[in-house]
């Protein structure tokens, strides 16, 4: 067999690396030096939104992280549609208990305009119709009144008012 033969070549490589194995004594790792530090409010926040990221849960924010006397992280978030409260252990970083419980919304009205707008609203139906229907009354006094006007005056006097009713919307408006 040749030196350069495929086995021979990992045959003496495997020899080499079982002597350096062997040629070193195996030192004892102190595994209290590797622990992980602590874990904090915002480390215990990131495990749980990650966590409901998984669950495919939309996260809109988080909102508190509390440690109890049990050394147990309580983190609340708000979801799309629920809340979330979460456990972890501060020892080890596992969930111990979870719970979403959704959110019930308020009922809208269906109509969204607010009453106290309707109600003004049909105040004003009901007041013009009763000055339509009360109009022979009212031109029986002021029919001759009326009748001694120029129709210009008509006009210029209903632009008037058509002008300051804009006005007066604009600056109710405004403010």
């Amino acid at each position: 067999m040749m030196a350069d033969d495929p086995q021979t070549v990992q045959a003496e490589q495997a020899v080499m690396v079982a002597k350096d194995l062997t040629a070193e004594p195996i030192e004892e790792i102190d595994l209290e030096e590797y622990q992980d530090p602590p874990l904090n409010a915002e480390e215990a926040t990131i495990l749980v939104v990650h966590f409901l990221q998984r669950m495919r849960k939309k996260v809109i924010t988080p909102r508190k992280a509390t440690l109890n006397g049990d050394n147990v992280f309580v983190v609340n978030v708000d979801l799309q549609d629920a809340l979330a409260t979460v456990h972890i252990n501060a020892d080890d970083r596992e969930i111990i208990e979870y719970s979403i419980e959704p959110i019930e919304k308020e009922k809208q009205p269906p109509i969204p305009i607010p009453t106290r707008k309707i109600f003004i609203g049909l105040a004003a139906v009901i007041v013009f119709i009763v000055a339509v229907m009360c109009q022979s009354i009212i031109m029986l006094y002021a029919g001759p009144f009326l009748a001694g006007i120029h129709t210009d005056y008509y006009i210029i006097g209903g632009g008037l008012v058509l002008v300051a009713g804009v006005g007066i919307f604009w600056w109710r408006r405004r403010g």
